[in-house]
């Protein structure tokens, strides 16, 4: 365990600043009644967010009522009971029903969210009228938040999250679903001119990344730097690997406070740069990576549990578990608690890892396939969708999984060198030809003694978790390799003392219990 962790403030956590809202007392029958509902919702929602903020405390109470709008009554009261099973009606019908009129920024907030209840709950197949106008929102939606960066909206960090990775997820859908179309949508699309596309979205998002400013905290701000993560999780998706890592390899342990506001956000950092490491072969920071981000997780997770995005945080949580497991065979140096959580895991990962510790090619394939980001052959602009539809859209995450699991092979026999000189003192060269080739040796080496970049990312925030390797030291001295004795670290020997005392206590009250 290191003696540090991953920065946070408590007054962020769901359960510091989440109260329960009357909502949920309501019974709600009929359809006009839930027609009211979201209406009123809409009311309460343009009354926050026209409050004039005239202090630090204000901004903090106005957010308050903003993030129990959006996470208690919308999502977690409306979209699990009122409308689990129907679609929200838009802001423009509700207009029409109660002759009202409301401002466009609350009614593209509202079909946002309209929309993204649709992608991800009601509508089972993809359907294509739906992507088109949710498209159309997000780019008039995102006008309207550039001409407002003057005026600090009272939206939450994890409402701002929230909007952008459901951004990036319905890109995914809409490229996913697009080799499925039938020719008269096809056409419907060539006449429009106007739908997902990677090239518009970049552009979009870098809008609002360039105006990044970590001495500023405003909803703008927020946005921006939401905006950068969510550009690199778009070029992993795209496969543009490379381009992702250069991102977030710039990310500042200074900025880490600004996405661990949004427990999401802090997720996706994490995990797509464990995976960009993974790829990059860099496997001790990669594996150092995800064991931050899960064990940060696996403390504050109980801090999460009155917001409707608990469950969702949990999955994401197992997904990166997976992913580490897959990391270990690369490097395999695992903690216990890591090995704890395997087990008590809701995907019985534990069996898996097992399998996976055995070099089982399915197994190992069907994890990283469950665990890594979404990758697809994504539509790059307009014009090459028109002349895509043969486009295998699962062809960049094949090729991935295909490369991995090479590399696994490879993997293999620098871990079998450990295996070979755990038996050996030392051994001549000649002799440990008989066993592996002595490539692997100089491979061995070269992994362990990896060493931090001097990057923004490894050099601010992975250089204060960087251990020396645990696993086997090894030298060479003419033609003999010689195993080091390890050294072993007082206060790691103090820190497992106490950890051993902790268990034994527990399972001495244990046993007093059942005497």
């Amino acid at each position: 365990m290191y003696e540090q962790e991953l920065p946070s403030s408590l007054d962020d956590f769901p359960n510091y600043n989440l109260k329960q809202s009357a909502e949920s007392e309501k019974v709600v029958v009929d359809d006009d009644q839930k027609k009211k509902a979201a209406y009123q919702f809409m009311q309460s929602l343009e009354k926050n967010l026209r409050t004039k903020i005239s202090s630090p405390q204000q901004r903090v109470q106005t957010l308050a009522v903003s993030l129990e709008l959006y996470d208690t009554v919308f999502n977690k009261i409306y979209c699990n009971t009122l409308y689990k099973e129907t679609l929200f009606p838009l802001a423009e019908s509700l207009e029409e029903a109660f002759n009202d009129e409301f401002d466009s920024i609350t009614k593209l907030l509202f079909n946002e969210s309209c929309y993204r209840h649709a992608f991800q709950s009601v509508q089972q197949q993809f359907n294509l009228q739906t992507s088109i106008e949710s498209w159309q929102n997000y780019q008039l939606l995102f006008a309207a938040l550039q001409q407002k960066q003057n005026i600090d909206l009272p939206l939450p960090p994890s409402w701002i999250w929230d909007i952008l990775d459901e951004y990036v997820y319905q890109f995914y859908v809409s490229s996913r679903w697009r080799k499925l179309l039938k020719n008269e949508e096809i056409t419907q699309l060539k006449n429009i001119q106007d739908y997902w596309n990677l090239e518009e979205m970049l552009k979009t998002l870098e809008g609002f990344y360039a105006q990044r400013n970590s001495s500023v905290q405003n909803t703008f701000q927020y946005l921006a730097f939401y905006s950068y993560l969510a550009t690199a999780k778009l070029h992993v998706m795209s496969g543009n690997f490379n381009a992702a890592y250069t991102m977030l390899s710039q990310i500042q342990h200074s900025e880490l406070i600004i996405y661990s506001k949004s427990g999401g956000a802090y997720q996706s950092l994490f995990s797509y740069t464990g995976f960009c490491f993974l790829l990059n072969k860099e496997y001790k920071k990669a594996n150092l990576t995800l064991t931050l981000i899960v064990n940060y997780f696996n403390k504050y997770k109980q801090l999460y549990t009155k917001s409707y995005q608990y469950d969702s945080l949990i999955k994401q949580h197992e997904k990166i578990l997976a992913l580490l497991a897959i990391t270990s065979l690369f490097y395999p140096e695992i903690e216990d608690n890591i090995i704890t959580l395997l087990k008590e895991s809701r995907n019985k990962l534990f069996e898996k890892y097992e399998k996976m510790l055995k070099y089982d090619q399915q197994i190992i394939g069907e994890v990283l396939l469950q665990s890594c980001p979404k990758i697809i052959n994504t539509i790059k602009n307009l014009k090459e969708f028109q002349s895509e539809q043969e486009l295998n859209p699962n062809e960049i995450v094949i090729e991935m999984k295909d490369k991995l699991l090479k590399e696994v092979q490879e993997a293999k026999k620098i871990n079998d060198v450990e295996q070979v000189l755990r038996l050996y003192n030392q051994i001549t060269f000649q002799h440990f030809n008989k066993l592996l080739p002595e490539k692997y040796v100089s491979l061995y080496i070269e992994r362990n003694n990896a060493a931090l970049n001097d990057n923004a990312f490894e050099s601010s925030v992975l250089s204060k978790f960087w251990q020396k390797s645990k696993l086997l030291e090894i030298e060479i001295k003419s033609d003999i390799i010689h195993v080091k004795e390890v050294q072993v670290n007082q206060r790691d020997f103090i820190n497992q003392l106490a950890y051993m005392n902790t268990n034994l206590e527990k399972s001495i009250l244990e046993l007093s219990r059942n005497l």
